[in-house]
């Protein structure tokens, strides 16, 4: 599955529903500019926001919240790389060590 922010995912559900960010704002009680912000990956979900999308689309808690610790999980990943890489390296060489001390 491709790592999607849940902001795209919330606009996506904004258009399928034919509801502006004003409206939808209005709906859950915020600002445009934070239902915006939103949207454009400046801001993520939290536990209150996914309180108020399951909500108002009706889903089930907690789904709008594993989109964000997913998409998060995925990019911390990604931004770790290199500290992996040198990890498994590490377990590596001292696995092959420990072989060698048993002779």
């Amino acid at each position: 599955m491709e790592n999607v922010h849940p902001g795209q995912l919330l606009q996506q559900e904004l258009t399928k529903r034919w509801l502006t960010q004003k409206v939808f704002a209005a709906m859950i009680g915020k600002k445009i500019s934070e239902v915006n912000e939103l949207i454009k990956w400046k801001r993520n979900i939290t536990v209150q926001r996914d309180i108020l999308l399951s909500i108002v689309f009706g889903d089930p808690e907690q789904k709008w919240i594993k989109f964000q610790n997913n998409y998060d999980y995925v990019i911390t990943k990604a931004s770790m790389a290199e500290k992996i890489k040198e990890i498994f390296s590490h377990q590596q060489k001292t696995k092959e060590h420990e072989v060698f001390e048993d002779f």
